[in-house]
């Protein structure tokens, strides 16, 4: 017994010690150089437009799923929205199973490419596919990445094609082969990893190689607060890092999955205004983290940006916002050149556009 209390005991001093490694310490924004070096500046929301064989009009969005920015052309936002199709507490009867005796598949087209110069949809397609949209990602290779909450499904598209669908449709569960309620994907460089957020009925980061096929996940230790809705998810993978937005604790997680593939929790970013948190993501060459909040009592909804190199990882240098202010944001995107912020929101369902000055 007493060596067994002796292994806990190293086992948890391991443990901190690898957290502590990326431990983050808040700056003060106005004190930070680098607010100057890399300014968030808010711009109008994007109007987008449609056109027909008569006339161009004004584009109804629907609930914002998610956005992403595309990998070739940075002037090309993608978006997978609702449409005509609101999440309510009757889409999910008993907060797990959508009822598909109520609601069909959504008829309209739901994944869009806009120019974002003009707010011109190029390409629009995925009408009669899917029930509740949420999270979109897009690899290096410009394969989309999206997840259906109703379905409990991923799917990865490549040119507008089906090539691999990962879950069971309809079929929650906390199994190697089964998610609860997806949330959203990332994928590495090399495309050799798939990693799921998994999601609002389960609290864990699967981890699946390039077919799908379930590898291992990532959970909190069991003495730790465990995630609560993994809303957004990012790699980091010169740090070795896979970081999670942990919605309704109001904070980023992120994991080791470095060469070792340990999955010890490497780093915790919270702040007294991230009371929630929706989304995240990356910028790779500037060392930035992005992230954007949700409404929480007597806070707003507002944008961060935080250091994300080694030495000053989790260091705030920025909070920032539209000029209308967010209703509900729901997912954020970097431009592939890193000029430019999107955020989709679902009430009012509209698309931000932020400048990122260099």
């Amino acid at each position: 017994m007493e060596r067994l209390t002796l292994l806990l005991v190293l086992l948890s001093f391991i443990l901190n010690i690898n957290a502590r490694a990326f431990q983050p310490s808040f700056l003060d924004a106005s004190n930070s150089d680098e607010e100057i070096t890399y300014q968030v500046i808010a711009n109008k929301p994007l109007n987008i437009i449609s056109s027909d064989e008569d006339a161009q009009h004004e584009y109804k969005l629907g609930q914002v799923g998610g956005v992403a920015g595309c990998v070739k052309n940075p002037n090309r936002l993608i978006v997978f929205h609702r449409a005509s199709r609101e999440w309510t507490q009757e889409s999910f009867p008993d907060g797990r199973n959508f009822d598909t005796k109520k609601f069909g598949a959504i008829p309209e087209n739901t994944i869009l490419t806009i120019n974002t110069r003009t707010g011109q949809i190029v390409n629009q397609w995925g009408n009669n596919t899917f029930y509740m949209p949420h999270g979109l990602s897009i690899d290096t290779e410009g394969n989309l990445w999206v997840t259906d909450v109703a379905m409990h499904q991923v799917f990865k598209y490549s040119k507008g094609e089906l090539v691999l669908t990962i879950g069971e449709a309809f079929v929650p569960g906390s199994d190697s082969k089964h998610f609860c309620k997806p949330t959203d994907v990332a994928v590495s460089n090399d495309g050799s990893n798939i990693y799921v957020a998994d999601g609002y009925c389960n609290s864990r980061i699967v981890k699946l190689d390039s077919k799908g096929k379930f590898v291992k996940e990532y959970t909190m230790p069991d003495e730790e607060k465990q995630l609560a809705i993994p809303h957004s998810i990012i790699l980091i993978e010169t740090l070795g890092l896979v970081c999670v937005a942990d919605r309704e604790n109001g904070r980023i997680v992120c994991f080791d999955d470095g060469e070792n593939n340990e999955g010890n929790v490497k780093a915790i970013i919270d702040h007294p205004l991230m009371k929630t948190v929706y989304a995240i993501t990356y910028d790779a060459n500037k060392h930035r983290l992005y992230a954007v909040s949700g409404k929480s009592g007597k806070n707003r909804a507002v944008g961060f940006t935080f250091d994300a190199h080694p030495e000053s990882f989790g260091d705030l240098i920025a909070t920032w916002e539209p000029n209308e202010k967010f209703g509900e944001p729901h997912d954020i995107a970097l431009s592939v050149s890193g000029h430019a912020l999107f955020v989709g929101e679902i009430r009012p369902n509209r698309i931000d556009v932020f400048d990122v000055l260099n």
